[in-house]
C-alpha cells in the first residue's frame, strides 16, 4: 500500500486506488450496531467505551496521534470488515507538550462537564461531546504565561520522554519493512491550529494586531523545536509524506487574510517544508476544514503539495479545484451528506471515477460520518466504493 500511495501522490497511478475511510461519530457506529453492524467490532487505543460525539479515525487519517491526544480510537474492525488499506502513520514521537497537562475534571452534572483538558484548556461539554466544546480559557495569555509554558512542557530536556514506543530499536526495525506511508511531522504542527491550542479564538486574532512579536516568538521557537526532533527521527529512518494540521477555514472561507498568512505562517512553512525535502520527503499535505478553494495558491507557495478533506457542503468542488490546481493533490472530497440517498452516492462514485483517471487523488468522505446514514447505505457506499478503487474485485458494470 505504500508504494501505491506514493504512485497515486505522483500522478503515476491512475486506474486503481486506496480503499480510505476518513472516520466516524460514536453515535454513527452506535446505530449502525443495531442496524446489522457485528455488535463486538473492536477498536485500537484504550479500552472503553465511545462517546456519541466523539471522532473515531479511519485509516484517510493518521494514527496514532502520539503527540495530540493518545486517548482517540482507531475503528479498526471496521477496517478489517470492509477490507479497508493501512492509512498513514505518525512516527511515534510526541511533537508537543512534554509531559502533557493532567486532565482535570472541575465540575459535573448529569449533562455536562467542565474539565482541563491534556492541552491545557478549560473547557465545558456535553458529557456525550453531542456538540464541539464551549472553550473558557487557554494556556498562553500573555509573555509570561508563554515563558513558563516553554520551559515547562516545550523544550528538549526529556528527549527519550517523547518517543511514545517501549523499544525504539524494535520499531525502527519494523519501520524499515512498513507497508504503510510513513508521515514526518503530524498533529499539531502547523502555525494556525497550534497557535489555537495555545492562545484560542478570539485571542489569536488580536495577538496578530497587539502582540505579533510573541506570535513570531513562538513560531519561531517551535519551529526550532520540531526541526530538531525531526532531525532526531530523520537520522534513524526514511519518511514518505509529511502532515500539518491547520483547521484554519470556515464555510465563508479562510479565518485569517493573506497576509497574516503571509507574514505569520508562510516563512515557517518553508523551514519545515525546506528540511523535509533535504531528507528526500517530496509530499506535504495540510488539513484544514472548511472552504478551502481560496487557500490553495497561499498554501502551495508556501511548499505544500496537497490537502484534505474537502468538505463539500462548506462549498469545495474537487473537480474545480482539479481544473485550476493539475498538479495539486486532492484527498478525500466525497459528499459525507449524499450516504443518505443511494442515487447522490452513485453520483459521487461517478465524480471519484473521473477524479481518479485525472490522478494525485485519494477518495474517502470529507470528514466523519454523522449519526443520519444508515448502515444499509454505508454498506453499499463501500461496495461501491471498492469496485472503483479494486476495479479487479468489480462486481458492478464499470
Amino acid at each position: 500500500m505504500r508504494e501505491l500511495y506514493l504512485r497515486i501522490l505522483n500522478f503515476k497511478e491512475k486506474k486503481v486506488n486506496l480503499n480510505w475511510d476518513f472516520g466516524y461519530w460514536g453515535g454513527t457506529i452506535s446505530r449502525w450496531k443495531k442496524e446489522g453492524l457485528p455488535v463486538d467490532i473492536d477498536f485500537l487505543g484504550p479500552k472503553r467505551d465511545y462517546l456519541y460525539g466523539e471522532f473515531i479515525n479511519g485509516p484517510g487519517l493518521t494514527y496514532p496521534m502520539s503527540s495530540f491526544d493518545p486517548n482517540v480510537l482507531y475503528a479498526s474492525g471496521l477496517s478489517r470488515l470492509f477490507d479497508l488499506d493501512p492509512g498513514p502513520s505518525p512516527f511515534r514521537i510526541n511533537w508537543w507538550y512534554c509531559p502533557r497537562f493532567d486532565y482535570v475534571v472541575l465540575h459535573e452534572d448529569e449533562e455536562k462537564i467542565e474539565y482541563v483538558d491534556t492541552q491545557g484548556i478549560r473547557c465545558l461539554n456535553y458529557k456525550d461531546q453531542r456538540s464541539m466544546p464551549h472553550w473558557l480559557e487557554y494556556p498562553v495569555k500573555d509573555e509570561k504565561d508563554w515563558e513558563k509554558l516553554k520551559e515547562e512542557k516545550l523544550n528538549l530536556d526529556n528527549l527519550s520522554e517523547r518517543y511514545t514506543v517501549e523499544c525504539l530499536s524494535a520499531y525502527i526495525e519494523e519501520l524499515k519493512n512498513r507497508e504503510y506511508p510513513l508521515v514526518l511531522y503530524g498533529s499539531p504542527i502547523g502555525y494556525f491550529g497550534s497557535m489555537r491550542f495555545l492562545i484560542g479564538e478570539p485571542a489569536i486574532y488580536y495577538f496578530y494586531y497587539d502582540k505579533p512579536d510573541l506570535i513570531r516568538t513562538i513560531a519561531e521557537h517551535m519551529t526550532d523545536l520540531w526541526l530538531s526532533l525531526a532531525e532526531e527521527i530523520t537520522a534513524k529512518v526514511d519518511f514518505d509524506v509529511c502532515y500539518f494540521f491547520e483547521d484554519m477555514a470556515g464555510k465563508q472561507g479562510s479565518l485569517i487574510s493573506p497576509d497574516i498568512f503571509n507574514e505569520y505562517m508562510k516563512p515557517y512553512y518553508k523551514k519545515m517544508i525546506g528540511f523535509a525535502k533535504s531528507k528526500g520527503v517530496k509530499h506535504h499535505i495540510v488539513d484544514s476544514d472548511g472552504f478551502v478553494e481560496d487557500l490553495i495558491p497561499q498554501f502551495k507557495q508556501a511548499g505544500i503539495t496537497g490537502m484534505l478533506p474537502f468538505e463539500i457542503r462548506a462549498g469545495n468542488d474537487i473537480e474545480r479545484i482539479r481544473k485550476n490546481h493539475p498538479e495539486f493533490q486532492i484527498l478525500g472530497g466525497i459528499d459525507k451528506i449524499a450516504l443518505q440517498d443511494k442515487n447522490k452516492i452513485d453520483e459521487e462514485i461517478t465524480k471519484v471515477k473521473r477524479m481518479i483517471r485525472k490522478g494525485g487523488y485519494i477518495p474517502f468522505v470529507d470528514h466523519a460520518y454523522p449519526p443520519d446514514i444508515s448502515y444499509e447505505n454505508y454498506q453499499y457506499f463501500r461496495k461501491r466504493l471498492r469496485d472503483v478503487v479494486k476495479p479487479e474485485l468489480c462486481t458492478y458494470s464499470m
